[in-house]
């Protein structure tokens, strides 16, 4: 009875996300009983209190006495759940096919059930072929409404949206996503993990289109139902000061939604916490690393020797590549930054989408090198995906590349198009890029237009100084001098460390409202791997 009633209290705990009294109760059952209920519970509880590895270990036990019970869907459930931990947490293919081989092979035995679904999705999230992955998540979401099983169709919804809005097909994606969040909305998933997942997932979407409308829509929904939902222990992964608990499900993606959609003091603030709770904790690397995306402001503070040491230890990971990129150019080496590029292009074949920040930068990296051909190239690609996508930010970033080329190549028509580009970064609350596009703009105006020239280029330097954009603030000051006036009217921002944090709350939220992205798009923590290893946001089942 005892065994039972410790049992029941833990599942109760594990439902109403009080993980640290699921794991005393499941403990307790366990230190009477090898019970493999007990033992997964336990496992589950682990895994919610970040005690990664000890819950991989306790489930493979709960894994062994299912099986040694019988109870054969159990252990191919588990030994999902074990592939689906092993490829992200510890980058282990070899470890995470086996045990989906062997998911396989218990599911075949065990009778009919969404297993096969379950280990399709576990599929889709590890191939490195797009085309392929979408064929696995449609075939996990048909098999999810033959057994009627809400968290696979859940997970899968949000899987397959992705994949869509990474491959262009935006409108579909985005509806399967909206389909997701509206099931969450209503209180469908048996599994918070199913929430988490298609939080993630929602996260992943306004970065890819460089838009965080649908996400505050969404959050303003879930903060008046989290109550009644049981959403609430979600918080227990980071701060939810910006989206409530959509954002405080995890502080890196967040930080990179306020990166994409210009909040830079949000940003390192939401960046520099999660990389905290990330080395004092023993998650794993699940997603995208939090260190990637800061080093890359910190490129754009102008602390180059911090964005490299930042970025030593995660060279090799997919996300890196952009800011090692944008670093390459910041010290003068587009020819490094183009074959970074490239590569990674190459590897995400079809996802156009879920390439564009990585072209946006090939642009600069071409034309660095004086390749402006093949800047023309990677333009054409921004315009077609931007068409695509109908990201309003996403063609303001196509019309700057076209701009940046035509002047590159001397053609007339490059005031124009550069005009228009600073007026739609503007529109879109983007005033970084948006100063960058005067900057070029005043370049191109030197000869027929002098004082338009100077005017445009000392506004964009007021801008970099206030945004903490210090290698842009130098660049400008360095042309106003090569035409004979005085840059700066106040004093250079020598913090480096971005805007003043004195400032008042007022200034601060005009400085918000004004502040530009710098625009990291997705690094594909669940898209189609740079190897066969997958990064994707953790789940279970």
């Amino acid at each position: 009875m005892a065994v039972r009633d410790s049992l029941s209290r833990g599942h109760d705990a594990l439902a109403a996300g009080d993980w640290t009294l699921a794991g005393v109760c499941f403990a307790e059952a366990v230190a009477r009983t090898d019970s493999p209920d007990a033992l997964d519970g336990l496992g589950r509880a682990q895994w919610w209190l970040k005690d990664v590895r000890t819950a991989m270990e306790t489930r493979t036990r709960a894994h062994r006495a299912y099986k040694r019970a019988g109870r054969l869907r159990e252990s191919a459930a588990v030994a999902v759940w074990l592939a689906r931990e092993y490829r992200p947490l510890l980058r282990n293919d070899a470890a995470a096919d086996g045990w989906l081989a062997r998911a396989e092979t218990l599911a075949s035995r065990a009778g009919d059930s969404s297993l096969s679904g379950w280990i399709s999705l576990a599929r889709a999230e590890a191939t490195s072929d797009a085309a392929e992955a979408v064929v696995r998540a449609r075939a996990a979401l048909a098999i999810s409404h033959q057994y009627d099983d809400p968290d696979l169709e859940i997970q899968s919804l949000a899987r397959l949206g992705v994949l869509q809005v990474a491959a262009g097909d935006v409108d579909e994606g985005i509806t399967h996503l909206d389909e997701a969040m509206a099931a969450v909305s209503a209180g469908e998933a048996g599994d918070l993990a199913s929430v988490g997942m298609v939080f993630c997932a929602l996260m992943e979407m306004g970065e890819l289109l460089g838009d965080d409308v649908r996400f505050a829509e969404w959050a303003s929904v879930l903060e008046g139902l989290r109550g009644d939902q049981g959403f609430g222990p979600l918080d227990s992964f980071g701060s939810a000061a910006g989206y409530g608990a959509l954002s405080a499900f995890c502080g890196a993606c967040c930080g990179g939604l306020y990166l994409v959609t210009g909040r830079l003091d949000e940003a390192e603030e939401e960046l520099t916490a999660a990389v905290a709770d990330l080395e004092s904790s023993d998650m794993g690397l699940r997603c995208v690393h939090p260190i990637s995306r800061l080093a890359e402001l910190r490129v754009l503070q102008g602390r180059f020797e911090e964005a490299r040491e930042l970025l030593g230890r995660y060279e090799d990971l997919p996300e890196s590549v952009r800011p090692l990129a944008v670093l390459d150019l910041a010290v003068g080496s587009p020819g490094a930054a183009t074959t970074r590029l490239t590569q990674r292009i190459g590897e995400l074949g079809g996802l156009t989408v879920a390439a564009f920040p990585l072209l946006t930068v090939l642009v600069d990296a071409d034309l660095g090198r004086g390749d402006p051909e093949a800047a023309a190239a990677a333009a054409s690609k921004l315009t077609i995906t931007a068409a695509l996508t109908k990201s309003r930010r996403h063609h303001a970033d196509a019309l700057f590349a076209e701009g940046k080329v035509a002047s590159a190549e001397g053609r007339p028509e490059a005031t124009s198009i550069l005009r228009q580009a600073a007026h739609a970064f503007s529109e879109t609350f983007m005033a970084l890029q948006a100063c960058r596009a005067r900057m070029e703009l005043a370049r191109t105006l030197v000869e027929r237009d002098r004082p338009v020239a100077i005017s445009e280029a000392r506004a964009a330097l007021a801008a970099f100084d206030r945004l903490g954009a210090v290698p842009d603030a130098d660049e400008a000051a360095a042309f106003l001098r090569e035409l004979g006036v005085k840059g700066r009217t106040g004093p250079k921002n020598l913090g480096r460390g971005g805007p003043d944090r004195r400032t008042s709350s007022s200034s601060a939220s005009a400085r918000r409202k004004c502040s530009a992205s710098w625009p990291l798009g997705c690094p594909m923590r669940r898209l189609p791997p740079a190897s066969s290893s997958a990064r994707r946001r953790r789940a279970t089942m």
